[in-house]
């Protein structure tokens, strides 16, 4: 919306006036450019905000058309409406995140909301479900009124939400006593609806992360979860007529590994969308819109191309499936007229001059500057100096600012971050993808693209969630394996509730070897830690009593723990007392170095480059290492590292482990350092003996600024006369020799040590202060979502999803993971699509064979790879945007995450397809780790779990294999809490413990599964309870679970009163609080922190309380004959009393 004001001006025009008047029959603009035509759109909206139809080519075109009218209109105002993005007659349903959209749209569109609703032309054709049947669902709900309780429950679930303990991302509700959780597809955050009896009396929007309320809200409308929820009759007519078809052997939709007669059982059947007209009036996007909707087509010619692609689409497919899958007709499914009936009434926005009595208007394109920054300027100081209004747009504050130091010289008059009124020239940040000029208006529109040659842009999207540590025990399922820190590893069997010592409570219970069972009081839960380990890895599980292990193996760890930090404290302190260069400060070309960088850096790039440049400035040699996932920007950080070196006078090495990384790294360097007299060379296989000699001869002289290279540059012969910098790339690939010669070079020049694979930060933590890490953790952010899909084998997706890539000049990577069926599966690809070149890389081909096919595959000589799983994971290839995995119920879920993230790594969507075989049952493992990779993209159990894997890993990395055999046998958690104690300890501090009272009194303290139905919640709460330090922190999170599951029964509220007498006992470091047959006995050990004379004056005004005659550390107090809360509440009193 930054932008428009500029649209204000052009509807005051002439030339606006024009088209106004022709608005409501077929019309054509010509001759403008197509960056122009969301501003066209955004216009007609602006002048009569009324219902707008923006029909596009196909999704990509929508979510630029999207990202643009946001910037030249309302973006509250703005919507999309994608496809179902699904191949017809695969019974296969649209992604979540498809549904999400489609949702949201159009009830909006039927509910005739003014807006702009952005369709690709798939979504014009393809027919849906009528205004009627759509309308029979949705309810509105106002806080104060009266509802049936138990009635919102079931239609909750009629619309097809899922009941979770839960609530954390969309589609799932949760029911607690009398209020219900609900995450509606319509909302960015859930609601909570809380209801007395049948009243709603309030409605509070809540964080997902955290679950408390943040707003209370009037009313809500809750409407389905997806747009075909079928009601049972509905849904028994559909399987009836499939059961039918089924029985005249044609394939039909099922579940995997299920009967046909499950579709009965189910509330929703895979590829509903291509049987819909069964038993629901089919319509079009037309009909569901304003009589009076207006209707703009953004460039006709390409929408009539898309429209003729997907009717041959509709054909090819049914040709080749009806005869032995049960298929609708085309004509049932979809409606090519609708295209035409669109356009009868549409404004036709387009390039070329074809239509009779088509307005002509001069919004024309901008010439492509290709970063020369001179170049701008003049272009720029011309136009202002002929009274011109400029708007530089860029999606990036960081690149915003960089360019306002350019260019706002240039006007006295130029602005920041805002349009201000008189202002000739305006930097502004919005991710405008490209710019244009109005001629008419004397206005100049200029972007990123034009500028650089690039567009760079942060994406729209619904807004996403941060995931949970999972340390919070959230995660933890009956039969997961726990580590308790005294008695070591076992399975986690669930609560019981019991008595002990006269005395009701929960107790976690673990189960050893041998089928013994140990029982954890919930007020110990501290002592347990979820066991985390690397996937596929066998897990031993300990005994009980004298025949276990745990103290030995624990002795053994320790032992081995405190030998790792020492040795990284004897580096780390050795490197101190040496003497490095000392690098000077940054200099102007620096800052307009880094200026030149077309992103903007993210939070953790930033802390990166600065600990990197306050280390090359220290007299000592710096020696860090840059963890993060390939494509996060650790390149940059390298880079920006090299030019502080060569701006010093200094040489730069950078060490990679294979040629292809090389070469890749040579791209980049010598493409960012381009416009710098900078000297860049390689040494590799693909250079000739002549060029290696020369580059040597150079290094030698010190004429050669960078060089990169393999383990070759570690070769006697070459000596570099004046080298300051060596970076290092995934330094555990290299051999140990190569290892030992790094040790050396390290404890005389700087070094920097790259990795992709990521390390936890509880680990980063743990080695604070003996190792220098720098992570980067947090993506760029204009990077799309991976859409998942997965299918049974079906040789027609498998063509389509490979087509379509390589139609918008894409690659793909098709993983097949055995080695002695590649060949035979590559022949089968190849015959199904004849159309795209491949080419097989496996693990077991020469290493120089397969660095050739790789390389081959970067050039875009190949269309496919075909390929085991061992795609190279520290490339970047950001041209190869879907992926294919041949039997994924095969894989492990960190293997399957790991794969699946090869894609997805530039701002072009990405599919990954995982496939499993027809008629095949998948074990309940199987389709637990496909349903969680398809789910989550960075949020959910599974994403974790899969993080944590190659956390660990990467931690293994770090402190060698030893030590990941380590973490295996203590579990990830006390291996990082035992490298921390033993790092302090090193240091001369003392090991963090938190100081807990041992507090046992004769009253039951439990939380009801009446109250918190969920064990894993209810541990949660227990531990967080476990964990607060201070009163008010006990007070927020009785709060917070008032909030959440209602008023606590009394049982919770003395378990509330108990940890705050816990908390005040602890901070006093009082012994013991005891309760027997006397009374309550308070035990002052010698480290107590109790103020004397307040506990004197205490004894003195309060009969209640004595010192015991015989044992002075321990205090009486007899409370008498009161309730369990008035007993507690005056305990609680006369702790506070003595701090």
């Amino acid at each position: 919306m930054l932008l428009k004001p500029l649209t204000d001006s052009f509807i005051r025009s002439a030339e606006f006036a024009t088209l106004r008047d022709g608005l409501g029959r077929r019309l054509a603009v010509e001759g403008i450019a197509p960056s122009s035509f969301p501003f066209i759109a955004a216009s007609v909206f602006n002048d009569d905000p009324r219902q707008t139809l923006v029909i596009v080519k196909n999704r990509q075109a929508m979510l630029d058309a999207v990202t643009d009218l946001c910037c030249w209109t309302d973006h509250s105002r703005v919507f999309a409406l994608p496809a179902w993005e699904t191949l017809p007659y695969e019974f296969v349903s649209p992604p979540e995140n498809i549904e999400r959209e489609r949702i949201t749209s159009l009830y909006r569109l039927i509910g005739g909301e003014p807006g702009i609703f952005v369709a690709p032309v798939e979504s014009l054709v393809r027919l849906l479900p009528s205004r009627a049947f759509l309308l029979q669902k949705g309810i509105s709900l106002e806080a104060g009124e009266d509802y049936p309780f138990d009635d919102i429950v079931h239609t909750l679930a009629a619309y097809g939400f899922t009941r979770e303990y839960r609530v954390e991302t969309y589609g799932q509700f949760s029911v607690k006593g009398g209020i219900i959780d609900v995450y509606l597809p319509t909302a960015d955050n859930p609601v909570r609806l809380d209801f007395f009896g049948d009243t709603l009396e309030t409605i509070r929007e809540f964080d997902p992360e955290s679950q408390i309320s943040l707003s209370k809200l009037d009313g809500v409308t809750v409407y389905p979860r997806k747009e075909l929820i079928l009601s049972k009759r509905e849904h028994k007519a559909v399987a009836d007529e499939l059961e039918r078809a089924h029985s005249r052997k044609l394939q039909v939709p099922e579940l995997a590994g299920g009967e046909k007669g499950d579709i009965l059982h189910h509330g929703s059947i895979p590829g509903i969308e291509d049987l819909f007209p069964l038993i629901v009036d089919p319509a079009t996007l037309l009909s569901l819109a304003r009589e009076d909707a207006r209707i703009i087509v953004f460039d006709p010619i390409d929408c009539a191309a898309a429209r003729d692609a997907i009717v041959k689409t509709f054909s090819e497919l049914y040709r080749r499936r009806h005869a032995h899958a049960y298929c609708l007709p085309p004509e049932k499914l979809i409606a090519p007229e609708a295209m035409e009936q669109a356009r009868d009434r549409a404004l036709d926005l387009q390039v070329f001059t074809t239509t009779p009595g088509a307005v002509q208007m001069k919004l024309r394109s901008i010439p492509n500057y290709h970063g020369k920054i001179k170049m701008v300027r003049e272009e720029l100081a011309d136009r202002l100096a002929e009274d011109w209004r400029v708007y530089v747009c860029t999606g990036f504050e960081g690149q915003a600012r960089r360019l306002y130091d350019l260019l706002s010289e240039l006007s006295p008059s130029s602005s920041f971050e805002a349009i201000e009124p008189g202002s000739s020239l305006s930097i502004l940040i919005s991710p405008l993808k490209e710019g244009f000029e109005l001629v008419e208006q004397k206005a100049l529109v200029l972007t990123d693209h034009e500028i650089f040659g690039k567009a760079y842009r942060k994406k729209k999207h619904f807004k996403r969630k941060g995931s949970r540590p999972i340390e919070s025990f959230l995660d933890l399922e009956i039969g997961d394996r726990v580590v308790h820190i005294n008695h070591g590893i076992g399975f986690f069997r669930g609560i019981e509730r019991m008595t002990a010592s006269g005395v009701e409570r929960d107790f976690l219970i673990i189960e050893y070897a041998g089928g013994d069972k140990l029982y954890v009081s919930l007020d110990q839960i501290t002592m347990v830690q979820k066991f985390v380990g690397m996937d596929g890895r066998e897990v031993r599980i300990d005994a009980l009593g004298k025949k276990s292990a745990w103290n030995r193996i624990k002795e053994r760890v320790q032992k081995s723990v405190e030998e790792i930090a020492n040795e990284l404290m004897h580096i780390y302190s050795r490197r101190r007392a040496l003497k490095g260069y000392q690098f000077p400060p940054d200099t102007v070309w620096q800052e307009e170095f880094e200026s030149q960088f077309e992103y903007d850096e993210t939070p953790d790039q930033i802390t990166a480059i600065e600990d990197i440049k306050d280390d090359m400035e220290k007299a000592e040699p710096m020696d860090r290492l840059v963890c993060g996932d390939v494509g996060f920007g650790k390149t940059e950080v390298a880079i920006r590292a090299a030019f502080k070196a060569v701006m010093a006078g200094k040489q730069v090495a950078v060490l990679v482990p294979t040629t292809v990384l090389a070469m890749q790294h040579y791209s980049t360097f010598s493409r960012r350092f381009a416009d710098y007299p900078i000297t860049i060379e390689t040494v590799s296989r693909f250079r000739s003996r002549g060029e290696i000699a020369e580059a040597k001869r150079r290094l030698t002289a010190g004429s050669l600024d960078i060089i990169i290279g393999t383990h070759a540059l570690l070769a006697k012969d070459v000596l570099i006369k004046n080298l300051g910098l060596i970076v290092i790339d995934e330094e555990q690939r290299f051999g140990v020799m190569h290892k030992e010669k790094l040790k050396k070079l390290r404890t005389q020049v700087d070094v920097v040590t790259l990795s992709a694979t990521p390390i936890p930060r509880t680990l980063h933590m743990s080695l604070a202060g003996i190792r220098d890490l720098s992570i980067i953790s947090t993506p760029p952010e204009n990077r799309q979502s991976i859409e998942t899909y997965v299918i049974e084998e079906n040789p027609d997706i498998v063509r389509m999803a490979i087509l379509k890539e390589i139609e918008r000049g894409g690659q793909v990577f098709y993983v097949h993971n055995r080695v002695q069926t590649i060949d035979a599966q590559a022949a089968a690809l190849r015959e199904l699509v004849p159309e795209a070149s491949s080419v097989i890389a496996h693990g077991q081909m020469p290493e120089h064979e397969l660095e050739d096919v790789i390389i081959d595959f970067l050039a875009r000589k190949y269309d496919i790879l075909i390929s085991t799983s061992i795609i190279e994971s520290g490339l970047d290839m950001p041209n190869v945007n879907t992926i294919i995995i041949n039997r994924a119920d095969t894989f492990g879920l960190s293997q399957l995450y790991q794969l699946k993230g090869r894609v997805g790594r530039s701002i072009t969507q990405a599919y990954a397809y995982l496939t499993y075989p027809r008629h095949i049952a998948l074990s309940e493992t199987a389709q637990k780790r496909l349903s969680v990779i398809a789910e989550y993209s960075d949020l959910g159990s599974g994403f974790k779990i899969a993080m944590k894997d190659m956390e660990i890993r990467g931690s293994g990395n770090i402190l060698g294999r030893e030590q990941s055999g380590n973490i295996m046998d203590v579990g990830f958690d006390l291996y990082c809490q035992m490298l921390e104690d033993a790092v302090r300890r090193l240091k001369g501090e003392r090991p963090l413990r938190m100081f807990r009272t041992p507090v046992f009194m004769k009253t039951n303290f439990f939380i009801p599964e009446t109250y918190i139905a969920d064990e894993r919640q209810k541990i949660e709460f227990y531990k967080r309870f476990e964990s607060c330090e201070l009163i008010e922190e006990v007070d927020e999170l009785e709060k917070e679970m008032t909030d959440r599951f209602g008023h606590p029964p009394g049982e919770v509220r003395i378990l509330v009163e108990l940890e705050k007498i816990r908390t005040i006992a602890s901070t006093l470091m009082v012994g013991e609080i005891l309760e027997d047959s006397r009374g309550v006995r308070i035990r002052i050990s010698g480290d107590s922190r109790i103020d004397v004379k307040r506990l004197l004056a205490l004894i003195k005004k309060d009969k209640r309380f004595s010192l015991d005659p015989v044992d002075k550390e321990v205090l009486h107090f007899r409370p008498g004959a009161l309730t369990e809360e008035k007993k507690l509440d005056e305990l609680k009193k006369c702790l506070q009393q003595m701090i």
